[in-house]
């Protein structure tokens, strides 16, 4: 690894000012194509580089090497006339160094990598025809915004419903193309209005995209750019709003050249290569990831980001420029941010006339002027951030928490704060593949069937990592068929391989499976209470039961920690993960399908209830007892109440709750046959007096709207 020598010294943000802003997309890094046809290829070094050639390599043609010309202390460019290189030729870099080495590196900033370690490839974004000019001119109601904009009438962040996906696991295929198939049923069935992307920044092999090195070029293994942007492309046609998800936060741990093309990276963390965001030539590094936020909404039409882990990228003045360069260029692309640092309101607090604070998060009375309001990191900008505490109080309610202990329903009200503008969920890929990749259906059946008293005892110490395994091979043997057709012998034999020291009755599988999927959909529907974004994660919304494994294939092989998870890493943990790799025999085929009802009847109910998506809670009507939960939402003339049950007791006609003022209908219930219930616990009566006795279903969740 070559190293500068140059020291790094303190950042100091007194020697930046707001010319720094908004200028990233013009002094852009990498390889592009201008509107005339040239090629500009500009790289980002060491100080002490003594000279940069650029090869090329034309198709059909001989290879081709340029002297490129040092304009700044540390950026190296050179200019093609048309002709010289075309779309997708071959291209790379050569360095030469003080001491006289030579080394060749691939462009940091590749649009198009041929392949992990070898050349990059110039790709032009001026030639692919784009068929979505009402959505980007904003004349398609359906598009999401977060600029609340009464003369276009768009739709606002607090109404995203998002569903979370994973190109590689979405469909057999695992591409761009086989994804884009299904787009429609997302859109017109089960009536999303967005979908996120898990990343697909171009790394070693399959893996869930959170360790991307080329992060300006999709994956390879999806496709191309050109398949990327056919799936953008009709996404927006179906009306879905499109969010990448992007990892500013480090560079993947597999084979990268970037401490030896420049000064990039400041260290290592538990992820891979730090960011050198904060000290000397920082401002290059910065330029370098904020360009791939911008290269996502401009090249690709994405509609917003969602940014990985903020707090570890240790540098909340690169996050405020990120967000400020894309208000800039893009004003209606949102960005939300996975954050994790609890109660800090600075995430998602608008820009405008903020005065500084003293000693915020270690920096000094920080002020900038940027379009004419005083603005410091007391505001970071984003205008979401997922909601930790939403869904570590779902856990807690629906299994105790992951490590089941007792139920708990009494904070509720604290994880509702700042509801309007946190996205809300039950699981996403990290609850499930970070812990031990079963979903929460075979989670809550670790409860049901009373696994933690029948685990052997030759599996003890590795019991956590066992036992959830143990439920989802269970589970999935009995939707499958395979578990009815078994004899005494075979289930013995079963129950012993997955460390379960008796035979189960089949009956009792079955209840336990229902009552999971019941809590399942509860949790659902909590969600969906709430006002402000929501979204559900790939085949949660069928109730599906595939791993979300963490099934990473390394370049040197899989890291020790991996083993941790319970499972070998690679190939076999990957096609787990398919949403496609547990076959459901028809018996039971029926559970799906009401459940894909279910979430599409509660997508429906937020579009057509504003209380429910930019509404507010209304905490003087709030009811929290042991294990029921009441929730008043209010947005001008729309009003819903719901009430949810968390516990295995049903009430016919007898629950008595008093209801805000009014006459209310019911507007939904988990226990409507199309979802799978039973029918009996309806309520078709309007409430007439505050106080009412109802029907509520036993895990179940009603919506009442205010007549």
């Amino acid at each position: 690894m070559v190293e500068t020598s140059k020291n790094y010294n303190t950042f100091d943000y007194k020697k930046y000012n707001a010319t720094n802003f908004y200028k990233v997309w013009d002094r852009k890094l990498g390889a592009y194509f201008t509107k005339d046809g040239k090629a500009v290829f500009k790289l980002f070094t060491f100080p002490d580089v003594l000279n940069v050639q650029l090869e090329i390599k034309p198709k059909n043609r001989c290879i081709q090497v340029f002297n490129m010309e040092k304009i700044e202390d540390v950026i190296w460019q050179i200019t093609l006339e048309k002709g010289i290189i075309n779309h997708q030729d071959r291209y790379r870099f050569l360095i030469t160094y003080k001491d006289g080495e030579v080394i060749t590196v691939k462009d940091p900033c590749s649009m198009l990598q041929d392949a992990y370690f070898k050349w990059s490839r110039i790709y032009n974004h001026f030639l692919y025809n784009w068929q979505d000019k009402n959505w980007m001119e904003l004349k398609d109601k359906r598009k999401i915004s977060r600029i609340d904009n009464n003369t276009n009438q768009l739709s606002s962040v607090q109404s995203l419903m998002i569903y979370e996906m994973h190109i590689g696991t979405y469909t057999k295929e695992g591409t761009f193309k086989a994804a884009k198939e299904k787009l429609y049923k997302l859109s017109n069935e089960l009536k999303f209005n967005a979908i996120e992307i898990m990343p697909v920044e171009n790394t070693y092999s399959y893996n869930w995209g959170y360790d991307g090195v080329d992060k300006y070029a999709p994956n390879q293994t999806y496709g191309t750019p050109d398949d990327l942007k056919d799936f953008v492309n009709t996404a927006h046609n179906l009306g879905l709003n499109v969010i990448m998800d992007i990892v500013p936060n480090h560079f993947g741990p597999d084979i990268t050249q970037l401490p030896q093309t420049g000064p990039y990276t400041d260290g290592v963390n538990c992820f891979g290569y730090k960011f050198n965001f904060e000290k000397e030539y920082s401002e290059y590094v910065r330029d370098f990831i904020i360009g791939t936020a911008l290269n996502w909404v401009i090249n690709y039409h994405c509609d917003g980001l969602r940014v990985d882990m903020t707090k570890f990228m240790c540098s909340d003045y690169t996050l405020k420029q990120m967000v400020a360069e894309v208000n800039y260029h893009c004003p209606h692309a949102f960005l939300i941010a996975e954050d994790g640092r609890d109660n800090d309101h600075r995430i998602t607090r608008p820009f405008p006339q903020i005065e500084a604070e003293e000693n915020e998060i270690n920096h000094k009375k920080f002020i900038k002027k940027i379009r004419g309001n005083n603005i410091s990191l007391s505001s970071l900008g984003f205008d979401s951030e997922w909601d930790f505490p939403f869904h570590k109080q779902i856990a807690s309610s629906i299994l105790g928490s992951w490590d089941c202990r007792i139920k708990n329903l009494c904070n509720f009200d604290y994880s509702l704060r700042d509801a309007q503008t946190r996205v809300k969920y039950v699981m996403s890929h990290d609850e499930i593949g970070n812990v031990d990749g079963t979903r929460l259906i075979s989670k809550i059946m670790v409860n049901e069937l009373n696994l933690n008293s029948k685990i052997c005892e030759c599996v003890q110490s590795e019991k956590c990592k066992k036992i959830a395994h143990a439920a989802n091979n269970i589970v999935t043997a009995l939707v499958s068929g395979k578990l009815e057709t078994m004899n005494e012998e075979e289930l013995k034999k079963f129950y012993n391989s997955n460390f379960i020291k008796e035979v189960i009755p089949i009956e009792k599988v079955l209840n336990a499976y229902l009552n999971a999927v019941k809590m399942h959909k509860l949790a659902i529907g909590k969600v969906y209470s709430i006002p402000g974004p929501k979204m559900i994660f790939q085949g949660d919304e069928s109730a599906n039961l595939a791993y979300f494994k963490f099934f990473r294939k390394f370049s040197n092989g899989p890291e020790p920690y991996l083993r941790d998870k319970g499972y070998e890493p690679g190939l076999p943990a990957f096609l787990d993960s398919k949403l496609d790799s547990v076959k459901v025999s028809e018996k039971y085929q029926y559970i799906n399908k009401t459940t894909e009802v279910f979430v599409s009847d509660l997508n429906e109910i937020c579009k057509n209830n504003i209380a429910l998506t930019t509404g507010h809670i209304d905490k003087t009507i709030v009811h929290e007892f042991s294990d029921t939960h009441a929730i008043y939402c209010k947005k001008i003339y729309n009003e819903i109440f719901s009430i949810s049950n968390f516990s295995n007791v049903a009430y016919l006609k007898n629950y008595g709750i008093l209801f805000p003022k009014g006459q209310w209908k019911e507007i939904f219930n988990s226990d409507n046959i199309g979802y799978g219930g039973e029918g009996k616990y309806l309520n078709y009566e309007l409430t007439k007096e505050p106080y009412n006795y109802i029907s509520l279903p036993a895990y179940g969740i009603i919506f009442f709207e205010k007549i």
